[in-house]
């Protein structure tokens, strides 16, 4: 689609015309060099439509956006303009990108030469699941000479993108938790309490190693000293729970708790996976929503994502009654089961206790929760009057009820990880390598 534009420059001329005319007529009763200036004025505009719908047919625009996005992570969208006319060019660009991007002026302006390619990647962060539908691409430009007139190209560049849960960590923690040196990143690395079970090989000593595995037929025949390596018990079941009340609505840095809890459940089950467990999904809020049977299946994390996309919050309270039931009936063997919930009052807490520890029984039961990082924040802050002396108070008082909330739990015997959003998926990595390194399960 075309449109020609006139440019506020042309406005002006053609109000310079019309006091030109005016002034002729009052001083000199003659209107013809008025006249002469119009004609040539309208040439000017003639000329330029000429100029630029010539031009138009050989400008190219392209957007490449990736098919899929990754949650909370920033991505790159590329441009490329080609000026493939043989006339310098003013552009403005605009791109008519998602809603929820929030971007409501999205604008580049660069001047272009014959035959010149304008690149540029802009970077966008999608904090919402579902749909991105990215529009037309608009070309607005004009010549430099004159430039009173503008001329608009919109090219058909619609394109439906799925932003999923962060396949991006889920990458990058992947690499962490493989990796020799990933206590850089934060993952840790956990002494293994005991003696694994399932022999994998024989291998060289080196330091470190546990002189008792030593294989002494081995190491007579090699003259080196050999030792057996054994490896953990495989497909063990992992299930990752996740709360969908009002509770997870709580945003912080623009996710909300259930997106931050989404992101750790695939980063987890990926990780799950590639240690040869079996990893499996229950979502709830006051009935049970998803339940997905813990397997170590090629299609797994597949399916895992596909649940996980289409989760969204509720604005009914959490059913611990409901979800104690359907474990006991669909869950038979003893599993690990990783909770993403969130208290925020001792009462609340006291209020599920009772079919939390009938869960802690049957299973290993790890309960997330998060701690507020702008309460944090306020009661560090320095107070300087008294409305800052009742916010820090209270700051301090929910952060205690917090701790409080996570003492009694540990009381009970259940195993419990009070986070904060951003350092979630490190949190849960390190407490699942734990259970594993100290046969907790």
């Amino acid at each position: 689609m075309m449109s020609f534009f006139l440019k506020p420059r042309a406005f002006i001329g053609i109000a310079i015309i019309v006091l030109v005319y005016i002034a002729l007529y009052i001083f000199d009763g003659s209107i013809i060099y008025g006249h002469v200036a119009l004609v040539v004025y309208s040439i000017s505009l003639f000329y330029e439509i000429i100029q630029l719908s010539r031009a138009s047919n050989k400008l190219n625009g392209h957007r490449t956006v990736a098919d899929q996005l990754s949650l909370s992570d920033e991505q790159s969208i590329q441009y490329q303009i080609t000026n493939g006319s043989s006339q310098f060019l003013l552009f403005t660009i605009i791109d008519e990108l998602p809603f929820q991007l929030q971007h409501r002026s999205f604008i580049f302006s660069p001047a272009l030469n014959p035959g010149e390619t304008f690149t540029r990647e802009y970077v966008i962060r999608p904090v919402t699941r579902g749909l991105y539908e990215f529009g037309k691409l608009h070309l607005y430009f004009s010549t430099s000479i004159l430039n009173l007139i503008e001329k608009r190209i919109s090219i058909d560049l619609e394109k439906s993108v799925a932003v999923y849960p962060s396949f991006i960590q889920m990458k990058k923690y992947e690499v962490q938790v493989f990796n020799k040196v990933a206590t850089l990143s934060g993952i840790k690395r956990v002494r293994k309490i005991g003696k694994t079970d399932e022999f994998e090989h024989i291998k060289n000593y080196t330091q470190g190693d546990n002189i008792k595995s030593i294989n002494w037929k081995a190491s007579s025949r090699r003259n080196n000293i050999m030792i057996n390596q054994f490896q953990d018990t495989r497909s063990q079941s992992v299930y990752c729970i996740i709360d969908k009340s009002r509770s997870m609505k709580m945003p912080f840095d623009q996710l909300s708790l259930l997106d931050y809890a989404i992101n750790s459940t695939l980063v987890l089950s990926n990780v799950i996976l590639k240690k040869y467990d079996r990893s499996g999904l229950i979502t709830f809020n006051d009935e049970l929503s998803t339940f997905l049977k813990a397997d170590n299946r090629a299609r797994q994390l597949s399916l895992i994502s596909k649940e996980l996309y289409n989760l969204s919050t509720g604005y009914k309270e959490s059913n611990f009654q409901s979800l104690y039931y359907h474990i006991r009936k669909k869950i038979s063997r003893r599993s690990v089961l990783v909770l993403f919930s969130n208290f925020e009052h001792v009462y609340d807490m006291r209020r599920a206790l009772p079919y939390l520890r009938q869960i802690n029984k049957q299973h290993l039961l790890v309960i997330i929760f998060f701690t507020n990082t702008a309460l944090q924040s306020e009661s560090n802050r320095l107070v300087e009057n008294t409305a800052d002396i009742y916010s820090n108070t209270f700051a301090k008082k929910a952060l205690l009820e917090k701790e409080k909330i996570a003492e009694e739990l540990t009381l009970q015997g259940i195993q419990v990880i009070l986070s904060t959003p951003a350092e979630l998926s490190v949190n849960v990595i390190n407490k699942y390598l734990e259970i594993k390194a100290k046969r907790m399960h």
